[in-house]
């Protein structure tokens, strides 16, 4: 099964602000508001524009990272965990039904109650591929990928208004079983979760400290 999503679209909101705001929401997702299925497009479009550029690719056309989406509090979008096709601005449903405990059982840190993220996304990059095709370099096409794909999406989240928070202490195994991706080469190298933050949290500004 597939959902269709709508077209992505950010507000006007300036990179230099975008860059200003964005942070990680420790501690502060909440579940009662739901992502909007045209922010989730918006984040995951961002994401996506992420490409493998250089003098393995001049053209810059290649994507070198795919993406999934972890669902649990998106209107009009059932639960579930799904891949992304940027082409068609679809999801494709890969697993059905709630993913908070899964979530929260393979992260190893404290910091995120996953269960109250909107979403979760997962970029993953083709590793073993990329290493077999320009050698050890690989490994900074891979890292640098996963680093520009998480950067796109604090930039996306703050241009939108939502929280978002990146982390590497998840369980990469799990998620390749639970994503279908153990007969391939694809390897789950960062979990981002996306979603609206409770009202009234302290801040700290450091423009005026």
């Amino acid at each position: 099964p597939r959902v269709a999503l709508p077209g992505p679209v950010l507000p006007d909101t300036g990179v230099r602000r975008a860059l200003r705001e964005r942070r990680s929401s420790f501690g502060r997702f909440d579940a009662r508001r739901r992502v909007a299925p045209g922010e989730l497009s918006a984040v995951l479009a961002a994401c996506a524009q992420t490409r493998l550029a250089g003098d393995t690719d001049p053209s810059g056309r290649l994507r070198l990272a795919r993406l999934y989406a972890f669902v649990n509090h998106v209107r009009d979008v059932e639960q579930g965990a799904y891949a992304y096709d940027p082409d068609r601005g679809e999801l494709s449903l890969v697993d059905a039904g709630p993913q908070g405990s899964f979530l929260q059982r393979n992260y190893f840190l404290a910091n995120y109650n996953l269960e109250q993220a909107g979403a979760v996304l997962v970029p993953t990059v083709r590793t073993t591929a990329v290493l077999d095709a320009v050698g050890d370099r690989g490994y900074r096409l891979a890292v640098g990928t996963a680093g520009a794909v998480a950067q796109s999406f604090y930039v996306a989240a703050a241009a939108l208004g939502l929280g978002a928070g990146v982390a590497l202490g998840f369980d990469n195994v799990s998620y390749a079983e639970r994503l279908g991706l153990t007969e391939g080469d694809e390897a789950p190298l960062l979990i981002m979760a996306l979603g609206h933050e409770r009202p009234g949290s302290a801040d700290f500004r450091h423009e005026i400290a």
